[in-house]
């Protein structure tokens, strides 16, 4: 439930409503898809809406696939008419009718970003526990409300994802799309587009205020950024004397990002790529465990990149051309870990499948399962797990039959395993079973690649586009922390490329979260030390807290005792006699 929890006044006014509609959020919601007859009238109803927005999600779906986010559209009833994003997540998000033909009213789904954007008229951001009936609660879903020129409401742009996967930056993009598409309809109508002058000029360039006019210079249409400097009383109204700096007729000739996109051109997983020596020392251990047929454990912080890693090791060894399999073990309830990884037979529990099911490590067959987040499993599902892994056959649920598996394992945590089996949440045994091969991923504020990377990264956004980023921003992904590491780049690079509009990333486009933010960026780059800084006093505290003692600060500092001594003699640090001579 979300009382005591800090939520905002939209949110707690949609759950008084639900209330007071007398919906049970311990029950099942609304869950009736509707008819494919019906759904083609619906559909042909909003022929528009779809036919423009068409591109837009064309263009979003190359970035949504494998990052676990669907994109979706609703219409002004709150009925989902189009969705495309990542598949394994659209097929999970199916279970609670986030799909075509289903309805997401409120009244039918009580609190949750589609329809109560569709009763507020404003962006709506619904996380977890914020939405109404608890079967949705696994669910983050940012909405923002369509308007035609005009002001009409004509549905809902949407992208949901799971709980723990939220990000801020979801919610820019479904109101740029939805401005994008106001604005659209604008040019479509308006037999020409005036701007208006900023009132600040910072402002960025997306929420542009366009008004339409007929050809007898009456408003026939604003969009949203317009209608709150003017109001929408001005909409039939004559061309209001503005400032001088009214902008000249506006034409919708601007380049366009992602000229040659094509979805299926799109890679199931991308390359990997970095210059980081630490990154470049992970990657070869994974190159050499995928030669092998060693059990692997990938550690490191959310974002950076470990499923990536598992599926790169299962590509390039020999079970290539067999499945490979994902599970998020944090994301599965504990009565349902067992059902999911091992099968169960038809009928074994209420809601089972009439004909069961198999489980995960029998779907993966001779190929790779990867057990992501193997840390949050709980005591009772890792001695299951124990069980399998030792004995090499799994027992599907409400059956007495072992059946054999073949798969290899790779799994991945971002927890300290050792410090997790010293608190008791973490079985020892099942630890050792796991770590053959154990691989550290580094977080991204600790690699020395980071502009590299995000040039990377912007070509694969931006097929066939010469667009670069450019100093200022440079010196802004430079300075920032990262804590959602390449997860959190991909994002904020896919926004900076919305907002540049296929043309070179300014400052003004990085829109960065949190305190890293805060503050003179001038200030924050003088404070910031050099990478030769930084090592050096690495180095030197290694020295420090081994006493001199070589051998191990080259082990705090996981780089070769070879390699130490020539940091030593490229910077010129002597051991100490005592730790006072460093």
């Amino acid at each position: 439930m979300w009382e005591g929890r800090e939520v905002s006044t939209i949110v707690q006014q949609s759950w008084k409503r639900c209330q007071a509609s007398n919906l049970k959020a311990t029950e099942n919601a609304y869950d009736q898809i509707i008819s494919m007859s019906r759904i083609k009238e619906i559909i042909r109803d909003n022929h528009l809406l779809i036919r423009t927005s068409l591109p837009l999600f064309e263009r979003l779906e190359p970035f949504l696939a494998n990052t676990e986010h669907i994109a979706l559209l609703a219409d002004s009833d709150g009925n989902i008419i189009h969705t495309v994003g990542d598949p394994t997540f659209a097929d999970h998000a199916q279970k609670v009718q986030l799909q075509i033909g289903a309805n997401w009213n409120e009244g039918f789904k009580g609190t949750n970003a589609i329809g109560t954007a569709l009763i507020e008229r404003v962006p709506v951001h619904v996380q977890g526990e914020q939405h109404y009936f608890l079967e949705n609660q696994f669910l983050t879903c940012s909405a923002s409300p369509v308007f035609s020129a005009a002001g009409e409401l004509l549905g809902v742009v949407n992208i949901s994802t799971r709980k723990e996967y939220n990000h801020p930056l979801a919610m820019t993009l479904v109101c740029m799309v939805a401005e994008s598409l106001q604005n659209r309809f604008l040019y479509a109508e308006a037999d020409r587009v005036v701007a208006l002058p900023h009132a600040d000029a910072r402002t960025s360039s997306r929420s542009l205020p366009l008004i339409g006019l007929d050809r007898d210079d009456r408003i026939v249409g604003i969009n949203e950024s317009a209608k709150k400097r003017l109001g929408a009383a001005v909409l039939g109204s004559e061309m209001p004397q503005l400032d001088k700096g009214m902008d000249r007729t506006m034409k919708d000739n601007r380049r366009r990002i992602w000229p040659s996109a094509k979805t299926a051109g799109v890679k199931p997983f991308p390359r990997l790529a970095g210059s980081c020596p630490h990154f470049l020392q992970a990657k070869l251990m994974g190159q050499k465990a995928a030669l092998v047929d060693f059990p692997v454990l990938i550690l490191g912080e959310s974002g950076t990149g470990k499923e990536l890693f598992a599926q790169m090791i299962h590509e390039m060894g020999s079970r290539s051309n067999a499945p490979f399999i994902a599970v998020n073990c944090s994301a599965i309830p504990e009565n349902l870990i067992e059902s999911e990884l091992f099968g169960y037979e038809g009928g074994s529990f209420t809601g089972a499948q009439r004909e069961g099911k198999i489980g995960k490590f029998e779907a993966a067959k001779k190929g790779t399962i990867f057990l992501d987040e193997i840390g949050d499993m709980s005591l009772r599902s890792q001695a299951a797990l124990l069980r399998v892994l030792q004995e090499k056959v799994v027992t599907p649920v409400g059956s007495n039959q072992p059946r054999p598996i073949h798969a290899r394992v790779i799994a991945a945590t971002h927890r300290h395993l050792p410090d997790e089996i010293k608190a008791g949440r973490f079985r020892a045994d099942l630890y050792y079973r796991l770590k053959g091969v154990m691989i550290q991923l580094p977080p991204l504020r600790q690699r020395t690649d980071i502009l590299p990377l995000a040039e990377h990264l912007l070509r694969q956004l931006t097929p066939g586009s010469s667009a670069s980023i450019s100093r200022e921003a440079q010196e802004l992904l430079a300075a920032y922390a990262w804590p959602g590491n390449i997860r959190e780049l991909q994002s904020v690079l896919i926004q900076a490329a919305f907002l540049a509009d296929g043309g070179d990333i300014e400052a003004v486009h990085i829109q960065l979260e949190g305190p890293d933010e805060a503050g003179d960026f001038s200030v924050r780059k003088q404070e910031l030390p050099s990478l030769k800084e930084s090592e050096m006093e690495a180095i030197k505290r290694a020295i420090r807290t081994t006493g001199g003692n070589v051998s191990q600060a080259a082990k705090l500092l996981q780089i070769g005792r070879n390699t130490l001594y020539r940091k030593l003699a490229e910077y010129r640090i002597s051991l100490p006699a005592t730790w006072e001579d460093v």
